[in-house]
């Protein structure tokens, strides 16, 4: 049987500060295994022995399988290679010690507690004469005082005067405690602060997390947005947001209303900072264009100095995907994808139904060396004001993955491009496109030609052929029974429609289509959304028709569009046809 790491968490307890631990060490679960309320992802807590004393620990969303089959349970002993550890001070009672468990190992579950572990009391405080090991010193000393900074200003910050509406979901819940009240400035700050004194010791961005509250990270900002607002029934306010990234990885960090004036032209793209006492919170992803499941509120104790050593810190950081392996992501996940511009579709306009607001968008097809090409669009100032040539090279950060017509790319306000950027990824693939892949025949996902009807959709020819499936196929791969959308092509024969119900009456209003009920009082058609009454509706074809080929038979749901190619007329037309 393992040994426990007797007197382990007694050395955490004793170290100062944060820290994180690369050593591995053996400990056992002692307690049920629960779920953590109010953690998106999921993480779990409970208490663990290194046979001497306990601790509380958390458990990562990664290993939530081993959680849900038990395979972490109550007695298991576990070998951590990774963790973060903290204490949270409590009002007369010592700190209470979190491990952080990020890396971890199940060695075996025996069938009792092992040793007779106690609670951490005050004399287990630090001061007793303890040396935190060499394997972890460097992490446990003391970060340097950092001064508190507080800019100055005269005049408003001209970049006030540049606001745009922020139209999004609801925002953290600190958004809504903000109020909208400007303070009052004697001065106009320019650049942050430039750190004095020695270097503090610094936390990787990897290892933040919201049980850690004494921390300072040390990064490079590879993005700023501009200042933007929004005014709800609820709450208004102003907020901006950078991207700070470090070598273990990256982070996005927000600033509301109150303190968007006062760090707004401290931070610079490019310059590198440290950054402390910020608040670790879950990340609300659609807001965010960086791979990361925190995010950092900077709020009135955030310290931001600048790090006038620039060396060793990463310019950009690009985790890109192959365009082949789109299909394993779920919808709204966030890719950074390297690629060829292969066409290029005209300006269109669409309008939102959330807010009848009316949108520029630009479709393009971009290509890999995984033999795939995938319909991307643009939106907004980056549709309007796209000239780049095709065949040329483009990395896209934060690209949202959709899953309209098979797998979409769309580039949300957060994202960026770079056109031909000076990376060896991108010089690679421009040596592969004009050696072999400018004559080279694309796979595609279903819909994926610019604007709809260029580039090689799945309708006709060997891109058809490709993901063409049998009835029994079907069946026998349970196509379609998951929880996301499955695409396939068919060749069939239409066996019979289900022609009760063949259509619904849907409002007339411009990108509306919701079922309208008639008042038969007035004869007029009510719409909920539009709250609008109309003389008529406007009918829509939902109906069922069974397919059959050589190997079977299946049923499949027909929309408006499809009704109308396997009917030949409209809905409209066909209910006037029913009436005869």
């Amino acid at each position: 049987m393992v040994e426990l790491s007797a007197g382990e968490i007694l050395r955490f307890h004793q170290a100062s500060g944060n820290m994180t631990v690369t050593t591995p060490y053996f400990v056992q679960v002692i307690s049920p295994v629960q779920l953590l309320r109010n953690q998106t992802p999921e993480a779990y807590r409970c208490m663990v022995s290194d046979g001497e004393k306990m601790s509380l620990a958390v458990i990562p969303s990664k290993l939530k399988p081993l959680v849900a089959n038990e395979t972490i349970t109550r007695f298991t002993i576990l070998k951590v290679n990774k963790c973060s550890v903290s204490k949270k001070a409590r009002e007369n009672e010592p700190p209470m010690l979190f491990i952080v468990i990020h890396e971890a190992e199940v060695l075996e579950t025996v069938t009792e507690r092992l040793g007779n572990p106690t609670k951490l009391t005050d004399q287990d405080d630090a001061g007793a004469g303890f040396e935190a090991p060499q394997s972890f010193a460097s992490a446990v000393e003391p970060p340097a005082p950092q001064p508190a900074y507080q800019p100055q200003y005269q005049q408003q910050p001209p970049f006030m005067q540049q606001q745009s509406h922020f139209g999004g979901a609801q925002s953290s819940s600190f958004m809504s405690r903000v109020d909208d009240i400007s303070p009052k400035y004697s001065g106009m700050g320019g650049s942050a602060p430039v750190h004095a004194g020695a270097p503090p010791s610094v936390h990787p961005i990897a290892d933040l997390n919201p049980y850690h509250n004494k921390w300072t990270i040390r990064a490079r900002v590879t993005q700023k947005t501009s200042i933007k607002s929004w005014n709800k029934p609820t709450s208004q306010g102003r907020l901006f947001s950078v991207t700070l990234l470090d070598d273990s990885g990256e982070i996005r960090g927000t600033a509301f209303t109150q303190q968007v004036d006062k760090l707004f032209p401290l931070f610079e793209p490019g310059k590198v900072y440290y950054i402390s006492n910020a608040q670790v919170r879950m990340a609300k992803q659609q807001f965010s264009n960086v791979n990361n499941q925190y995010e950092l509120t900077f709020d009135d104790n955030t310290v931001v100095e600048l790090c006038l050593e620039q060396a060793n810190v990463p310019q950009e950081h690009y985790d890109f995907v192959p365009l082949s392996s789109l299909e394993k992501f779920q919808k709204n996940h966030v890719v950074d994808v390297l690629c060829v511009l292969k066409e290029v579709a005209e300006l269109s306009q669409i309008t939102l139904r959330t807010d009848d607001r009316k949108m520029t968008k630009r479709d393009l097809v971009v290509v890999d060396k995984s033999g795939f090409q995938v319909r991307a669009s643009l939106w907004g100032a980056e549709a309007e004001t796209f000239n780049v040539p095709v065949e040329h090279v483009i990395a896209f950060k934060g690209m949202r993955v959709g899953d309209f017509g098979g797998r979409t790319l769309s580039l949300p306000s957060v994202g960026s491009m770079t056109v031909n950027p000076d990376i060896p990824e991108a010089h690679a693939l421009r040596g592969w496109y004009d050696a072999e892949g400018r004559h080279m025949s694309f796979q595609s996902y279903r819909g994926a030609g610019a604007g709809g009807s260029a580039g090689g959709g799945m309708g006709t020819g060997e891109n058809f052929d490709a993901q063409l499936k049998t009835m029994a196929q079907v069946s026998a791969e349970n196509i379609g029974s998951g929880d996301t959308a499955e695409f396939f092509n068919l060749k069939g024969t239409i066996a019979f429609i289900r022609s009760n119900n063949l259509a619904y009456p849907s409002c007339p209003g411009e990108n509306c289509n919701k079922k309208v009920t008639e008042d038969l009082s007035s004869g007029q058609w009510r719409c909920e959304k539009c709250e609008r009454s109309w003389p008529a509706p406007d009918y829509r074809y939902i109906f069922s028709i069974n397919v059959s080929d050589d190997t079977g038979q299946t049923w499949l749901q027909c929309f408006n569009e499809v009704g109308e190619l396997v009917l030949g007329t409209t809905a409209n037309e066909m209910i006037e046809l029913q009436r005869v």
